[in-house]
This record gives structure tokens, sequence and C-alpha cells, in this order.
């Protein structure tokens, strides 16, 4: 076959969201929908359940009892000089069990009538093609966990927000794949991982490890805060992407009911809440636009771990579980 794009797990695009915004015909708003908004002021977390996620926090990332060499440290002044590796939780697992904790704390927070309608699965694959102005590109992407439901997110109205309003940017004299790694050998299809028989099989949330380690770019330059959203905005796009293509066939340009995937990033402290549209497959429309709405990100805690031998965790931030918990019972 010719050679394609193909964007995997490890990439990040070069201009982070703004380049994401012009391939995926996307806008971005700068805070969660209204609704959310609301329901996230009116939203108290009791104190019991608030406690019980400090410690969880602590029993994730101090107390598990993994031991592997982590990543490597660099000094940024010596840049050839090697620290010694410390043993410890890697960073996969951290993510992971900070994530599953929360999911647990949302299921208590919600209750029985919420649960029964929610699942979670691990590493859900999406595989999405998509030719943009006769390039091939391929999305060929995994969230390490996904929460499925048995309704549908209810679509935000565009005649709301109107997405044609904004300006999409402009990145001449860039093309909008550049970074994108090139290779022959790739699976040309359309793949979401749940079949359409299966009653919880719409798309809820994307939960998404960000770690340095996960992520690099194509140069050796340190990845920006901004290419970590634009890789956020992107997964969410295949979820829903793949999930379009599933339910109205893989021809579909402007789809018959628009998809929403809410998607939480994190690298086990900072969190990234945001929330996909997909209104469109055809990304070239001059007429229809993507929209996706981010929140600014959240710091869970400023230091987890053993100070002078005793565990500590400083600054608990509790925004965390409030916003997790409107995600999950949305």
């Amino acid at each position: 076959p010719e050679p394609a794009f193909v964007y995997g797990d490890t990439n990040v695009l070069l201009e982070g969201v703004r380049q994401a915004q012009s391939l995926l015909n996307t806008v971005v708003f700068d805070d969660l929908p209204l609704k959310m908004e609301e329901k996230l002021e009116q939203t108290k977390i009791a104190t019991p359940l608030d406690r019980s996620m400090q410690q969880a926090v602590l029993s994730a990332l101090v107390f598990d009892t993994e031991q592997v060499k982590t990543a490597i440290q660099k000094v940024p002044d010596r840049p050839a000089y090697k620290l010694p590796r410390t043993y410890g939780i890697s960073e996969g697992r951290r993510n992971q069990l900070i994530l599953s904790k929360l999911v647990t704390h949302c299921e208590r927070f919600t209750g029985r009538s919420v649960n029964a309608n929610r699942k979670v699965v691990f590493n859900a694959r999406f595989l999405v093609p998509v030719v943009k102005e006769s390039e091939r590109i391929l999305l060929n992407l995994k969230a390490e966990s996904m929460i499925i439901s048995h309704e549908p997110l209810k679509p935000l109205d565009t005649a709301v927000y109107r997405p044609m309003d904004l300006e999409l940017p402009n990145l001449f004299p860039l093309k909008e794949t550049v970074s994108i790694p090139v290779q022959n050998i790739y699976d040309w299809r359309n793949d979401y991982p749940i079949s359409r028989n299966y009653k919880l099989s719409h798309p809820h949330t994307i939960l998404v490890h960000g770690s340095p380690s996960d992520v690099k770019n194509a140069t050796e330059l340190a990845v920006s805060r901004d290419q970590i959203e634009g890789r956020t905005m992107v997964k969410a796009f295949a979820a829903a992407a793949a999930r379009a293509r599933q339910l109205y066939g893989e021809d579909v340009k402007t789809l018959p009911n628009p998809i929403t995937v809410q998607a939480v990033q994190t690298d086990s402290k900072t969190f990234h809440f945001s929330v996909y549209q997909l209104n469109t497959l055809d990304l070239s429309s001059s007429t229809d636009r993507n929209m996706w709405f981010r929140k600014a990100p959240l710091d869970l805690y400023t230091q987890c771990g053993y100070v002078v031998g005793k565990p500590t965790l400083d600054d608990y931030n509790k925004d965390v579980l409030r916003h997790f918990a409107v995600f999950y019972s949305n």
C-alpha cells in the first residue's frame, strides 16, 4: 500500500492544540459546557468520601508495593550526568491506580442507579483512517481505560455554541501533518473496540495516561502542556469517530446525531478534563465544525511521597474528585 501518516500513542503534534484543531476541523472553548459548569457548582462531596479519597491517593502513589526501576531522571544543567536509578511504582501503574480509585469513589458517590448503566473497559483501541486533501492519515490510538454507558451522552446544541462563528487557526507555512511519522505497514480499517450489539456500547468517558515516559517528541525537545492537551483532543476525536463509523457506516460525513465523548487525562498529579463533540467527519467542511471544551488543568496535590521517611500528601485538591463525579454521573 502507499505510505500513510500514522499517529500513535507515543506521538504528539508539533504545534499542539492549534495543529489538532486545524487537522480535525475543531473549534476550542476554554471552559466546560454551561450545564456541566452549573452542575459542578451544585455538586458537593461528603467529607467522609473526601477523606477516603485522600487515603486512596496515598495508597495508590506511596503505599503500593510495586518495586521497579523508575524513569531516568535528567539534570538539565548536566545533560551527560546519570543519576542513580531509584526503585518505586512505575508511572503507568500510578496512573492506573489513581484513576481506578477515582472511579470507585465516583461509584460510591452516584450509587446503584447510575452504576448499573456504566462499565469500565481497559486498553480500548481505536483505529480511524482519514483522508484529508489527498493525505492518508491513520489514527491508531488506545484509551488506557474507557467508561462505557447504556445511553449516549446528550449532544450539545450547536445553535447555542455556534462553532461556525469561531476561526480555525492558520498553520501556514506548516502542513497539518507535520511531525506525524510516515509508515508503509499499517492496518487501514475502522475499528471500535466494543460490539454494537452489546447493551453498554456507547463511549462515555475515556481516561488517558499522559506521563513523560509515554509521550515523546520526534526531536529531543521536552513535551509541552499544549502538546499533551492536543494529544487528548486527538484521542477523544478517535473514540467518537470510530463509534460514528460503526453506527452510521464507513462513508458517513455529516452525522445524523452528533457523538459526544468526555476525556480525562492525567500523569497521576495533574488532571485535565475536556469534552469533545463530533458533528462532522468531513474534515474540510466549510459548513460544519466539531467542538472541544476544555478546562484548565487541575493539580491533585503539590507533593506526594516520603518526606524524611514520613508519608506525606500536601495540598490535596478536592475539586478533582468533584469534577470526576460530575463527569461520571453525566
